[in-house]
């Protein structure tokens, strides 16, 4: 009988070991929000998504925003204020390593997809309706004279010991041009599109909501390269 009880008391006391160490493993965790830093912003073209203003070859500059609170092993909380830099995106790319770091930590955010987007065709949507050009990840919403977009990013986070944890959110912003007129400029020869921005990610231990139906970045970032060349033909 005390063999017993002292076999289930080792069972249940290995289980609570294991259970701390795999919450010890997901790090970092808590909530990332980003802003632009002074002057900042970012320019997407159908295939292309640069953060502005440079830091760098191949990077945007980044703050981070309003409630985030984020704790990770070798120092933090990290909150807001702090500079960071993001990696800027070309269609056909895969993972992307140090996507966002921030000064002086050893985070790496690292990107491993966009999307989904809304599955919604933008002809014919209506006041309050949303779209996604081609097969696109950004989701265009319809408010009148002035169009909200998200983009929805995933992927992990690590702090430079063992175990990572998954991030995902979106970045959005609101532009004073309707859908067609957005649809229109980067379908122009050239075409750009340059706005502000902000984002708000969650950092845990969970899966990411949904994989199977997130896109990669193997697409049109805004769906629009088939537009550009029917234009041209």
């Amino acid at each position: 009988m005390r063999k017993n009880i002292q076999t289930k008391l080792w069972i249940l006391a290995a289980i609570t070991v294991c259970g701390f160490a795999s919450n010890a493993m997901a790090t970092p965790l808590g909530t990332l929000n980003v802003a632009n830093c002074n002057g900042g912003g970012v320019t997407v073209t159908a295939t292309t998504i640069t953060w502005l203003p440079s830091a760098g070859t191949g990077v945007g500059c980044i703050d981070t925003g309003l409630g985030t609170n984020l704790t990770f092993s070798g120092g933090g909380p990290l909150g807001a204020g702090v500079a960071g830099t993001i990696k800027n995106l070309t269609v056909g790319g895969g993972s992307v390593d140090m996507f966002m770091t921030f000064t002086a930590t050893p985070l790496d955010f690292i990107l491993n997809g966009l999307g989904p987007g809304s599955g919604n065709s933008c002809a014919g949507v209506t006041l309050g309706g949303t779209c996604s050009p081609a097969g696109s990840p950004f989701v265009l919403t319809d408010l009148g004279a002035s169009t909200g977009i998200s983009l929805n990013a995933f992927g992990t986070a690590n702090d430079g010991t063992v175990g990572s944890s998954n991030w995902f959110g979106a970045f959005t912003t609101q532009i004073n041009l309707t859908i067609p007129q957005i649809l229109a400029a980067i379908a122009a020869e050239g075409g750009s599109i340059t706005s502000t921005h902000s984002a708000s990610f969650t950092v845990s231990s969970a899966p990411v909501p949904e994989p199977a139906t997130l896109s990669m970045m193997g697409i049109g970032l805004l769906g629009l390269g088939l537009l550009r060349r029917r234009k041209k033909s």
